[in-house]
């Protein structure tokens, strides 16, 4: 009897071991790691399993897992492993908009707790060395990749200190297209730092796949192509340094500045469109902008987008513009921006003042109606969307040519003789932005009234010129005729879609019979468009765009303006493109826009 009992107990201990063995297996195979393990020291170790998963769990990390389900490779050696990739957060970006906290959500990127070390190779703009490839390459395999998420502009605020590594590395210059900080050299976001080091360490695949992850991650790769596989090439730090350094050269030999901003490239293009002003009517034009700028054949409408291997062409629009359909931002979301328009642009010029746009000084030689409107006197003129004044204060500094700094105030009365114009009217949504143009007006001897006004309700352009002639200065503010020009820059395109025949129609009642508008705005597949990436599209079927900071913006076809202008009363006398290649031979750059200008009429009648 005592033998039997004897029995059965090794044989249920039997079956326990047997049991627990068959779970150990099964588990060790779906993590797809179980042929990396002596299956003997996990038998003797049941029966500290707890222990034991607990430190597999977090040793797939360790040992180069960025996604559970895969680490090194399977069975039969197909799938090619995967380098761990991590991140450090210290919270000082939005979270919906950072790259790296993308990746984690993707299961691509490991998070790390501020207070938890990382074995590998750590990118921190605190680090002294570069990447050296030879070295590097085998400290990626064994420990991963990390990088350090935060502000580039609180890098001094920001606690380094706390992070613990032995690794840290710098990459070499490489240029950002993430839409924060395009075209900025060095300033690169968390995907771009991680496919960057990826690539440069032979990992070419897995950069790509990181890339592929965002709508403009294939212009990283564009933008920094020849030096990617410059870096790639090399196998210590110092043949990097010496890469970097002819790059540096490059630059410095062909523009001696700082580095440009997405909004120093569109200066230029307003310096470069002044200086051609020879050939500013012809429905098309390139430029380079360097120093030395070299004229390049000018795109037409039949072959824009195939003048250069930089180009985003036909199939790759239809990506981009695919991607931003599939995520539309939500209805709701989109009524609350249409709802707080006045107060988004209200913020923009808070936080920017005068510093955003640059002053349009090109407007005179792409508009003839400005310099003269048929000899009439007096003129007026009225822009709609004037914001802080950077189309009229270059129009006004032209018409008395000469410099603010050399405005005589004495010489007020001998203004309308020396432009040509008696009433000047400025209107915009935001309050804040018209104060500003009242501040820079007051240093030029001209009588210039502006308003704030919704032009999206109706009659309410001319209810506003109206209420003008309750200011005792009734030959000045008589405005019961119309005026003579109104002008649309880069105003349309900012409103709801809806609201813009509603627009038009505000215009065509404040213009004197023969007035003209004058119209210029963005055009179908600009540059700008397709840099737009996931939820900023707020229609399917219309080119519809909302900015970060809340500002709309859209694309116009050639046949849909001249719609709308037919609708709301206006003849089209001229309505055309104007394509321009923004080319920085220094940065690589090449930057392709598209505009439409017009120029309508009210008719007599």
């Amino acid at each position: 009897m005592h033998g039997q009992c004897c029995a059965l107990v090794y044989l249920v201990i039997l079956t326990s071991n047997v049991i627990r063995l068959f779970i150990c297996f099964c588990w060790f195979k779906n993590a797809e790691v179980y042929q990396q393990y002596d299956f003997n020291l996990v038998y003797f170790q049941f029966s500290d399993m707890k222990t034991k998963r607990k430190h597999l769990s977090s040793s797939k990390y360790e040992r180069g897992m960025a996604e559970t389900h895969v680490c090194g490779s399977n069975l039969n050696n197909e799938a090619p492993r995967k380098i761990l990739t991590a991140m450090w957060d210290f919270e000082q970006c939005d979270p919906k908009r950072c790259s790296g906290r993308k990746l984690v959500r993707l299961g691509m990127t490991k998070l790390l707790r501020l207070n938890e070390s990382f074995g590998g190779i750590v990118l921190t703009p605190t680090a002294t060395c570069v990447l050296s490839p030879d070295t590097d390459r085998q400290l990626m395999h064994s420990g991963g990749i990390a990088v350090v998420d935060c502000s580039w502009a609180q890098l001094e605020q920001t606690g380094f200190k706390k992070l613990k590594f032995h690794h840290g590395r710098l990459l070499p210059l490489l240029i950002a297209s993430n839409p924060v900080k395009y075209g900025k050299p060095f300033q690169l976001s968390c995907v771009e730092a991680l496919a960057a080091s990826l690539y440069i360490l032979g990992e070419h695949n897995q950069a790509t796949e990181f890339l592929n992850k965002f709508s403009w991650g294939h212009q990283f790769l564009t933008l920094n192509k020849q030096r990617l596989q410059s870096y790639a090439k090399c196998s210590t730090s110092k043949e990097i340094l010496c890469c970097q350094d002819r790059f540096l050269e490059q630059i410095t030999r062909v523009d001696s500045s700082n580095t440009e901003s997405y909004a120093d490239i569109y200066a230029e293009l307003d310096n470069q469109i002044l200086a051609d002003s020879s050939s500013s009517q012809c429905s098309s034009s390139s430029e380079d902008f360097t120093e030395q700028r070299t004229e390049t054949h000018s795109p037409t409408d039949s072959n824009f987008g195939q003048q250069d291997s930089t180009v985003i062409e036909g199939e790759e629009i239809n990506k981009v513009i695919t991607k931003q359909i599939d995520t539309l931002v939500s209805s709701f979301e989109r009524t609350k921006l249409f709802t707080e328009c006045g107060k988004n642009w209200d913020r923009f010029y808070k936080r920017n003042g005068v510093r955003f746009f640059k002053d349009r000084h090109w407007t005179t030689h792409e508009f003839t109606e400005l310099s003269s409107l048929h000899n009439r006197t007096p003129r007026s003129l009225l822009e709609v969307g004037c914001g802080v004044g950077n189309f009229l204060i270059p129009l006004i500094e032209s018409m008395l040519s000469i410099s603010k700094a050399g405005i005589d105030i004495a010489e007020e009365s001998c203004v309308s003789k020396t432009n040509g114009i008696s009433r000047i009217y400025a209107c915009d949504i935001s309050q804040r932005a018209v104060d500003i143009l009242d501040e820079r007006l007051k240093e030029f001897p001209v009588k210039c009234n502006a308003f704030v006004c919704d032009v999206t309700k109706t009659y309410s352009l001319k209810a506003a010129l109206s209420s003008l002639n309750s200011v005792s200065d009734q030959e000045f503010n008589n405005a019961e005729h119309g005026v003579d020009l109104v002008t649309l820059i880069f105003v349309l395109s900012a409103l709801n879609p809806q609201e813009m025949f509603t627009c038009l129609c505000n215009v065509a009642s404040v213009l004197s019979p023969g007035g003209r508008l004058l119209f210029r705005d963005y055009g179908q597949y600009d540059h700008a468009q397709l840099r737009f990436g996931r939820g900023s599209r707020l229609f399917a079927d219309r080119p519809s765009y909302v900015r970060q900071d809340g500002t709309l913006s859209y694309f116009f076809t050639k046949d849909e303006l001249a719609n709308l202008f037919s609708n709301a009363g206006l003849s089209v006398h001229r309505l055309h493109f104007v394509h321009k290649e923004t080319r920085n031979v220094a940065k690589d750059l090449c930057v392709q826009r598209v505009f439409l200008q017009a120029v309508c009429e009210k008719p007599a009648s």
